[in-house]
């Protein structure tokens, strides 16, 4: 894929991707990390070309502001924790460092950084139409 932005060809390679996660073996673990990240890369380029706030009114971004809210909170919650697995010794559960790395990893999977930032972009969007409303009203 060029530089150049072609939405129709980002589109056909994010089918292709979502294909080939549905096609790998349970445990291919790199593969889909590898996967997911691309998925990420293309998701960001389009996120940086389209400007989705000008495209939306104020209820459809307060739409969007909950739905990705509702999406990292469903993420977190579905974190392993040290009390995850099979209970093993005094401690049980997961060895710590493993643990971050997995919980890390599967931040990068769910392009939670993504959705945060794409958050921060609708929520500023939010704030530029509660200013605009403001200054409306105080004009009447």
């Amino acid at each position: 894929m060029t530089d150049a932005f072609d939405l129709d060809a980002i589109r056909h390679e994010l089918i292709e991707l979502a294909d080939r996660l549905d096609n790998l073996e349970p445990d291919a673990f790199a593969e889909r990390l590898t996967v997911r990240e691309r998925q990420a890369e293309l998701r960001e380029i389009v996120r940086n070309h389209i400007v989705a706030g000008d495209l939306l009114s104020a209820d459809q971004v307060g739409r969007q502001i909950d739905l990705l809210k509702s999406r990292i909170n469903a993420h977190y919650a579905n974190r392993l924790s040290s009390m995850s697995g099979p209970s093993t010794g005094f401690g049980g559960g997961i060895e710590p460092r493993a643990l971050h790395e997995m919980n890390r990893r599967m931040d990068v999977s769910a392009d939670i950084e993504g959705m945060k930032k794409e958050l921060r972009r609708l929520e500023n969007q939010m704030a530029a139409f509660n200013s605009a409303r403001t200054e409306e009203d105080a004009g009447e």
